[in-house]
């Protein structure tokens, strides 16, 4: 009796990586097919069409186009939150990270960044994204400079617009940059978040 439940247990969890394998596969091609066809134009037919499967087998994973689109923006605001969120000494460290994941899941990015931030329905992920950020860039600001002085704004403001330049400067370099250059377009962009941030925080210059 334990020979089977070990066997049955085993089969069971082969069964929930498959199924797992599978929901990612059919994000990223649906990802692409969004990307293509455009947030509130895309079909179910289309989305099938582009992974090659049934239009019953997105069913089974997703109960409505809408739903679909809501886990492709939910995954990538996840990923990117997730990889802010890696242990790291310092800030810099994760950006190298968050630049892989843009390579990976560039259509995703694109939908998101580019369609789902004007809807008012699915704008819903990028607002979350946006604030969840905001609040971790406040706080390790405070951390490396203390409370900030006379500045244009208050500090969400600030972390909100760097917040809104990183994406976007990903999402420009993916699309149009270099991969041969990673690293100096990181540089760069450590280089323009620092004076941005000094700048706004009117902390004293290096």
């Amino acid at each position: 009796m334990v020979i089977t439940d070990g066997m049955t247990s085993s089969y069971a969890d082969m069964l929930d990586e498959h199924r797992a394998s599978r929901r990612a596969l059919l994000l990223v091609k649906a990802a692409e097919a969004i990307d293509t066809h455009g947030l509130r134009s895309v079909t179910i037919d289309a989305i099938a069409d582009h992974a090659g499967v049934a239009k019953v087998v997105l069913y089974r994973y997703f109960r409505s186009k809408d739903a679909l689109i809501d886990a492709v923006l939910a995954d990538m605001v996840d990923a990117l939150l997730g990889v802010d969120d890696m242990p790291a000494q310092w800030w810099t460290e994760r950006l190298p990270h968050t630049l892989a994941l843009a390579h990976e899941k560039r259509a995703a990015l694109r939908v998101l960044l580019r369609q789902a931030s004007y809807d008012p329905r699915f704008g819903q992920h990028v607002k979350r994204l946006h604030a969840v950020l905001a609040e971790r860039t406040v706080g390790r600001i405070r951390e490396a400079l203390g409370e900030p002085g006379a500045m244009p704004g208050d500090p969400s403001m600030l972390a909100q617009m760097i917040s809104n330049f990183l994406l976007d400067a990903y999402l420009l370099w993916v699309d149009r940059g270099d991969p041969a250059k990673d690293a100096e377009f990181l540089a760069w962009l450590v280089a323009s978040v620092r004076f941005m941030t000094r700048r706004w925080w009117n902390a004293p210059a290096d």
